[in-house]
């Protein structure tokens, strides 16, 4: 276990001084971002809202890949300010679509992690950005790792670290 920490601390500065400054040099938006957690192989890939996703205070939705090849998908949301933006993620259950959405207790059915989000530039932790905004070198997803090791996968070290990070980011 310390081992993996320490693993996972050196992985964090390694990316922090290669792989993030480069890429978040770039102007990319955070609708078009994937984040990764290099050890585990978990990628996180945004992308821009469709008119029948505008609804409920969401952010942003995102598509998940694990290294198993299993998908899933999610959202981040805000409360108006009035506390810190939330994000679900669900498997099992495909996401709203332009004719119908999955019902209330499908959606809790399939949630595998939920959580606060966060951005993280620099050493500054912040809110989530907002569509169009610049996408931040990293994320912070609380709990995330923990939640999903028990909702999901079968041995432990397969499961992400709560931090990821900015890894590209493919033009839209």
């Amino acid at each position: 276990m310390i081992r993996r920490l320490f693993s996972r601390a050196g992985l964090a500065l390694a990316l922090t001084s290669t792989v993030a400054p480069a890429i978040a040099d770039v102007a990319c938006p955070v609708t078009q971002s994937v984040y990764s957690d290099k050890e585990t192989g978990f990628r996180l890939s945004f992308r821009p809202l469709q008119s029948w996703e505008q609804s409920g205070m969401v952010l942003a939705i995102f598509d998940i890949e694990t290294r198993d090849g299993r998908e899933l998908w999610g959202e981040i949301r805000t409360n108006m300010g009035t506390s810190r933006d939330t994000g679900v993620i669900y498997d099992g259950c495909p996401p709203p679509g332009p004719e119908d959405a999955p019902s209330e207790d499908q959606l809790e059915a399939c949630r595998v992690w939920e959580g606060l989000v966060y951005s993280v530039e620099g050493n500054q932790i912040g809110a989530f950005p907002i569509e169009g905004d610049k996408a931040p070198s990293s994320l912070l997803f609380t709990d995330l790792g923990r939640q999903l090791r028990y909702a999901i996968f079968s041995s432990p070290g397969d499961e992400p670290w709560d931090q990821l990070w900015l890894t590209s980011c493919p033009p839209g």
